[in-house]
């Protein structure tokens, strides 16, 4: 599958994966060059709002865990 078109400007990928690497490398794999794409729920905000969503919104739409967060 290709690469999500949002990739490049995700938020979540860019402030908090590197942090947690590898624990979260499935999120890219799976939501951003997988299968889950069409369930990203970043990817869903994109496409119904036009604007960037919450950082610490995960592609699962969970939001990141405050332990991680605070480590930013």
């Amino acid at each position: 599958m290709l690469e999500c078109q949002y990739l490049k400007d995700c938020e979540f990928v860019l402030r908090y994966v590197a942090q947690v690497k590898p624990h979260w490398d499935d999120f890219i794999s799976l939501y951003c060059y997988g299968d889950f794409q069409d369930v990203c729920k970043r990817r869903e905000w994109f496409l119904a709002h036009g604007t960037k969503p919450s950082p610490d919104l995960m592609p699962t739409g969970n939001r990141v865990p405050a332990v991680v967060d605070r480590n930013k």
